[in-house]
């Protein structure tokens, strides 16, 4: 059952105790999030981009389970995955040892880009090009980034970049009767993405390794490593998905994405002028197809399947 979380979130039941906050496409988070009673703490996965849309998480959490969120996951460093995380303040937050490095090696760069001047550049330039574009995926791509924008620039001075203070590296058992586990399979949407399965319901709440209806994202992580990462999320034998973005799916959905990894992969690895695979075309947004495949092919150049090195 689906209930409202105002402008930002709908929320849908997927188990007693378990929620999923799926992004609204004129809401401010950007990214989808999960609420989890555990029995001895109320868990928040992934906190989104503005403090507004994570106030409004943090109300729907509190809702949804009948206490605070007293635990905070971020599957990535992303900042539409973890920019709302200083809206919890006071309340621990998880992530792979991986994150927090990076994202305190970013902390200067991403605060620089998130200055009200430098958002407002970007913003006219993305405006610019608007006109200039032919094709009507590129110009949705081109709408989505400055509805990004416009978002940030709505919270500008209430945007800080808050890493994760407790980290793991591979596996973080959870205390409560769920048994609830946060895992790390290495690099595959970034250099090290959590998941947060709960093994009793078979639920699994996936970041952005999984997304429907949407281009993932290529540019951060290990393409390769990426595929090995599905086949073992399939191995958990989840019968539902929560993506970073897009509705609630199963293995049929992470199937997709596997062929659409794939297909750029496969792309990259033929000569210029190829036709693109099926896979692909599949997926609506010329401007992030054209990026990811930029992206694997600088990949492929240094990074060459095992046939193509011999």
């Amino acid at each position: 059952m689906a209930t409202s979380g105002g402008f930002h979130y709908t929320f849908e039941e997927l188990g007693e105790g378990i929620h999923a906050a799926i992004a609204r496409p004129e809401g401010h988070s950007i990214c989808n999030s999960g609420v989890v009673d555990l029995g001895e703490a109320a868990l928040v996965f992934d906190t989104g981009l503005t403090p507004d849309s994570a106030r409004y998480l943090r109300f729907g959490a509190e809702r949804a389970v009948g206490r605070p969120p007293s635990v905070i996951v971020n599957s990535h460093w992303h900042l539409d995955h973890s920019l709302g995380n200083h809206t919890f303040s006071g309340v621990p937050i998880w992530g792979t040892r991986r994150t927090r490095e990076i994202l305190l090696e970013k902390q200067d760069e991403l605060t620089s880009e998130l200055a009200r001047e430098e958002l407002e550049r970007v913003i006219r330039e993305l405006e610019g090009r608007r006109d200039e574009m032919r094709s009507e995926g590129a110009r949705a791509d081109l709408e989505f980034i400055l509805h990004i924008n416009r978002s940030l620039l709505a919270a500008s001075g209430r945007l800080k970049i808050t890493p994760p203070d407790r980290t793991f590296v591979n596996r973080l058992s959870l205390p409560g009767a769920r048994g609830a586990q946060l895992l790390s399979f290495g690099s595959g949407h970034t250099e090290a993405d959590a998941l947060l399965f709960l093994p009793h319901e078979r639920v699994l709440f996936a970041g952005d390794l999984v997304v429907v209806g949407v281009q993932p994202s290529m540019g951060s992580g290990d393409p390769d490593h990426w595929l090995t990462v599905l086949r073992k999320i399939e191995r958990l034998g989840p019968e539902r998905i929560l993506p970073g973005h897009g509705p609630v799916t199963n293995l049929e959905g992470m199937d997709e994405v596997r062929g659409y990894v794939s297909g750029v992969l496969e792309a990259a690895d033929s000569p210029s002028g190829s036709p693109l695979p099926v896979a692909l075309r599949r997926w609506e947004g010329s401007l992030s197809l054209e990026e990811n495949l930029t992206f694997a092919r600088g990949w492929r150049s240094k990074h060459p399947t095992p046939d193509a090195s011999h």
